[in-house]
């Protein structure tokens, strides 16, 4: 197993995170290009007889609102184990996930420990986190309106479960100093340096209890937050950002407002969950001045226990970045519909997390009603996705 720092700067904590099939391909390609080098070799690989143009890519994957309500939280229970299992949740969408260099959800609930509650205040399971490992996530945000469900105890045993369990995170902090050391999240991996930020409108009412911190939606702490984005020379800042109305499919003039200040300062790729509807994405290419930007309003929900018509899917968002001559660039973007089959087995509801499209005419998983279930969420979507996205399409 091939491990990586994804952190050099010497103000932050050290992250890693388990490279890909992708990444040990690439780096047998490397080796390969040194051996069919040698006769042009001195003391190393690169010395070449041409001047050569050094491109990387990486591909980022976001995943939308990972809840857990009470059913989901029954359905992950093996009795015979006598544990929690996430693993078949997220074995039909693994393959996407972990195909990424980086995967990205937003984390919707706590880890508060027992009881588990589902809504209003949520406390999951610490086999969660593993079954969202397996899957191929590397990093949660966890700053959203949920992540002060259970008070301090739910936000510091979160961070301390993330961390023992070694998932990366961004949002909720024990404590100011520890907000400050890992604000922005930076990221070096593949020849790329990456700023990552997380915030949430609010925290349903709730106070954020003394000494903690959630990253909230404010123009000072933002800006403060894009200015040290900027001043260690990332090639790019993403802001993760929980933010609009529930179950609206059009983003409403605070998201908007926000993210103009977002990108005026400093932000280039924005990727918004909570609505736990799809809201549409724009892909902004790059004007006279060479600057590009790309919003996504609201991704849906990963997975839950919602089934409303809307609610029962989202959306993964895909996007591959290149750098060529030390100038960073968006090569790619695109989004896979995603949709929650809850099938009883045994008696007991089972969520699984399906790409839609390749499902949506599956008659040996789906029964007929779960087919046209699937089949409606797939039209609603693709009719709002369509009809108002800016240069970013479906990836089937």
């Amino acid at each position: 197993m091939i491990f990586i720092s994804v952190s050099d700067k010497p103000s932050h904590s050290a992250f890693f995170f388990r490279k890909r099939k992708a990444l040990r391909f690439s780096l047998m390609l490397s080796a390969a290009l040194c051996l069919t080098l040698l006769p042009y070799q001195t003391s190393e690989c690169a010395t070449l007889p041409w001047k050569q143009k050094v491109t990387h890519e990486i591909t980022l994957v976001f995943a939308g609102d990972v809840m857990q309500h009470m059913p989901q939280v029954d359905a992950a229970w093996n009795s015979e184990r006598g544990t929690y299992s996430y693993d078949s949740c997220f074995r039909f969408i693994s393959p996407w996930l972990s195909g990424a260099d980086l995967a990205i959800a937003n984390f919707e609930t706590t880890l508060a420990g027992k009881p588990y509650s589902g809504y209003p205040a949520f406390s999951s399971p610490d086999e969660l986190v593993n079954g969202l490992l397996n899957a191929g996530i590397d990093i949660v945000g966890t700053a959203n309106n949920h992540c002060c469900d259970r008070g301090r105890n739910g936000i510091e045993r979160t961070v301390s479960i993330l961390d023992s369990l070694g998932m990366m995170h961004m949002g909720t902090y024990k404590n100011d100093p520890a907000y400050r050391k890992a604000t922005p999240m930076i990221i070096n991996t593949r020849g790329f340096r990456l700023a990552f930020l997380n915030y949430t409108y609010g925290t349903n009412g709730i106070t954020v209890p003394d000494n903690n911190v959630v990253s909230l939606i404010e123009k000072e702490r933002m800006l403060h937050d894009l200015t040290a984005a900027r001043d260690s020379s990332a090639d790019m800042t993403i802001v993760f950002i929980h933010w609009g109305e529930e179950y609206q499919r059009e983003p409403n003039a605070f998201q908007k407002d926000i993210a103009q200040y977002l990108f005026a300062h400093g932000a280039d790729i924005i990727v918004g969950s909570h609505p736990h509807v799809i809201q549409p994405m724009e892909w902004h290419k790059a004007d006279s001045l060479g600057k590009e930007h790309l919003v996504v309003w609201s991704l849906g929900n990963f997975v839950s226990n919602q089934r409303k018509r809307f609610t029962d899917g989202g959306s993964t968002f895909s996007i591959t970045l290149q750098k060529e001559s030390g100038h960073c660039r968006i090569k790619e973007a695109g989004y896979r519909l995603t949709w929650v089959h809850n099938p009883l087995v045994a008696g007991k509801r089972q969520y699984y997390i399906l790409p839609a499209a390749r499902y949506e005419n599956d008659s040996v998983i789906l029964d007929a009603q779960a087919r046209s279930d699937l089949k409606l969420f797939l039209s609603d979507s693709r009719e709002l996705l369509n009809a108002n996205n800016l240069n970013i399409n479906e990836i089937r």
